[in-house]
C-alpha cells in the first residue's frame, strides 16, 4: 500500500513539473530596448528576427519541413502495431421462456419416463427405450451462470504498395512544400527589412522635422523681438507684434504636432521590431541622395531569380503537375501485404490473467485490389487536378508581369525623387539665402512683415520637401529592393 501511494505521487509530481515547464515555454517576452549607441536598419533587422511575432510564425511553420518530409517517406514503409488485452466476462440467466411463450425463472424442474433396456433373445440385440409404466425421472435445472477471463498479445505488420506512383509523387510534394515553406521564410525576411526600413527613414524624417520646427520657433522669436523693437521706435505698428506673437504660438503647436508624430513613428517602428513600444535608442542618420546606376533589364532579371513570391509560384506549379500524376495514379491497382501473429488465452475467473497467453496463431497475406469503377469521382478529381495545373500555369504567368511591374514602378519612382532632389536642395539654399535677406531687411526697416512672413513660410515649406524627398528616395530604394528581392546597397 505504501508503495503504491509513493509511485502515485511521484507521478503526480512529475505531471505537475512537466505542466509547469511547458507553460513557461510557451511564455513570450518582449524585450525593452535600452538607449545604447546609434543603431542602424540592420541592427534592427537582427533584433526583429528573434522577436517579430508575425516573422516567428512563418519560422514556426518552417520547422516542421523536417517532418512533412519524413511522413511523406513513411508512407512507403510499413505500418507496425502491437497490442496486449485483457478481458473478463460473465454472465448470468434467470428467466427461460416456457413452450406457450411464458416467461419462468430458473430452477426449472422436468419430468421424463426413467430409460429401460430392451433385449430381442432370438437376436441378442438391445436398446434403450421409456416405459410409460415406470417411475418418471426428475431432471433440476438451474440458472445458467458463468465467468471468464481472456488474454490476448498481437503483433501485425502492414505495408500497401499505390502501383499508380501516388507515394512516389507526394514524396516530391513534401519536398516543394518544404522550399515553399523555406521561401515563406525569406519573403518575410524580405518583407520585414523593407517594412524596418520604411519606418526607420519615416522616424528620421519626423526627427528633421521637429528639428526644422524648433529652428523656426527661434526664428520666430526673434521676428518677435525684432517686431517689438520697431514698435517701440515706432517705426511699425502694434498690429506687427500681435502678428509675430501669433507666429510664435502657432510654432509652439506645430512643435507640439511635431513630436507627437514623432512618437507615433517611434512607437511603429517598436511594434515592427517586436519590442516593448516605449523603447528608446538612436538611429543612424547620415542619408544622402546619390545618382542611381541600375539597368532595368537587369532589375527584372534578378527579381525573376530572387523574388521569393515569385519561385513560391514556380513551386506551386510543379506540385500541381505532380497532383496529377497521384489523381491518375487512382486508375492503377494497389499492392498489399499483411503478416500478423497473435496469442491468446481464455480460462476461468479463478485463473489469474497472463502475459504469455500460450494459444498462436499467424497470418501472412498478399492482395492486390483495384478499384474499377466509383461514381466517377477518380476521373473528376483527375480532371480537376489538370484544371489545376493549367490555372497555376496562367497564376505563374500573372505573377510575372506583376513582378515586372512592381520593379518598373519602383525603379521610376526611384529616378523621380532622384531628379526632384536637385530642385528640393537648390529651393532650399535659395529660401534660406531668401529668409536671410529679408529678415536683415525687416530689421534695417526696408521690407514689410508680410514679405518677411512669406519668405519664412517659403523657407519652411523648401526645406520641408527636401527633407521629404531625401528619405522618400531611401525610402523608394527600399521599395526597389524589395521588388528585385535582394539588396543594391
Amino acid at each position: 500500500m505504501k508503495l503504491r501511494v509513493l509511485l502515485f505521487a511521484v507521478l503526480a509530481v512529475t505531471i505537475l513539473c512537466s505542466s509547469w515547464t511547458a507553460a513557461k515555454d510557451d511564455e513570450i517576452e518582449t524585450p525593452r530596448l535600452t538607449k545604447t549607441g546609434p543603431l542602424t536598419p540592420d541592427d534592427l533587422f537582427e533584433i526583429a528576427l528573434r522577436h517579430s511575432p508575425d516573422h516567428q510564425k512563418t519560422v514556426y511553420d518552417a520547422s516542421l519541413n523536417g517532418v512533412g518530409v519524413r511522413s511523406a517517406w513513411g508512407t512507403l514503409l510499413p505500418s507496425l502495431d502491437v497490442g496486449f488485452s485483457i478481458s473478463q466476462s460473465s454472465f448470468f440467466t434467470q428467466t427461460y421462456i416456457e413452450a406457450d411463450g411464458t416467461v419462468s425463472e430458473y430452477p426449472r424442474r422436468e419430468l421424463i419416463p426413467a430409460p429401460v433396456q430392451f433385449i430381442d433373445d432370438s437376436t441378442g440385440y438391445s436398446w434403450i427405450g421409456w416405459d410409460p409404466s415406470a417411475d418418471s425421472l426428475e431432471f433440476v435445472y438451474d440458472a445458467a451462470e458463468e465467468k471468464t477471463r481472456s488474454s490476448n498479445a498481437w503483433v501485425s505488420l502492414q505495408e500497401t504498395i499505390n502501383l499508380g506512383g501516388q507515394q512516389y509523387f507526394g514524396i516530391r510534394n513534401a519536398n516543394i512544400s518544404s522550399r515553399i515553406n523555406d521561401l515563406s521564410v525569406s519573403a518575410s525576411e524580405m518583407g520585414l527589412l523593407f517594412s524596418i526600413r520604411s519606418q526607420y527613414y519615416a522616424v528620421l524624417s519626423n526627427q528633421r522635422l521637429l528639428e526644422l520646427a524648433i529652428e523656426v520657433l527661434e526664428q520666430k522669436k526673434e521676428q518677435h523681438r525684432l517686431a517689438k523693437a520697431r514698435y517701440e521706435v515706432g517705426s511699425v505698428t502694434e498690429l506687427d507684434v500681435l502678428q509675430a506673437e501669433i507666429d510664435v504660438g502657432n510654432q509652439e503647436n506645430a512643435i507640439i504636432s511635431a513630436e507627437n508624430d514623432l512618437k507615433i513613428a517611434q512607437e511603429e517602428l517598436n511594434r515592427v521590431l517586436g519590442v516593448a513600444l516605449d523603447s528608446e535608442f538612436e538611429l543612424v542618420d547620415n542619408f544622402s541622395i546619390f545618382e542611381p546606376t541600375y539597368s532595368l533589364n537587369e532589375l527584372v532579371q534578378s527579381a525573376i531569380i530572387g523574388r521569393p513570391d515569385y519561385q513560391q509560384y514556380l513551386e506551386s506549379e510543379r506540385m500541381q503537375a505532380n497532383n496529377v500524376h497521384i489523381y491518375r495514379g487512382q486508375f492503377f491497382p494497389n499492392l498489399s501485404a499483411s503478416l500478423r501473429h497473435s496469442r491468446s488465452e481464455n480460462s476461468g475467473a479463478n485463473v489469474d490473467f497472463t502475459t504469455e497467453p500460450r494459444n498462436r496463431n499467424t497470418t501472412l497475406s498478399l492482395s492486390l485490389t483495384w478499384n474499377i469503377f466509383s461514381g466517377f469521382s477518380d476521373e473528376e478529381q483527375y480532371q480537376q487536378a489538370r484544371v489545376n495545373l493549367k490555372k497555376a500555369k496562367h497564376d505563374l504567368k500573372s505573377q510575372e508581369q506583376l513582378l515586372e511591374q512592381d520593379v518598373r514602378e519602383a525603379y521610376y519612382n526611384l529616378l523621380e525623387t532622384h531628379k526632384q532632389s536637385r530642385v528640393t536642395e537648390k529651393n532650399q539654399e535659395l529660401a534660406s539665402r531668401q529668409l536671410a535677406l529679408e529678415q536683415e531687411r525687416y530689421r534695417l526697416g526696408a521690407t514689410s512683415q508680410l514679405n518677411l512672413r512669406t519668405a519664412q513660410v517659403t523657407y519652411e515649406q523648401a526645406k520641408a520637401d527636401y527633407i521629404s524627398n531625401v528619405f522618400t528616395f531611401w525610402s523608394n530604394l527600399a521599395s526597389l529592393e524589395y521588388s528585385i528581392g535582394k539588396r543594391l546597397q
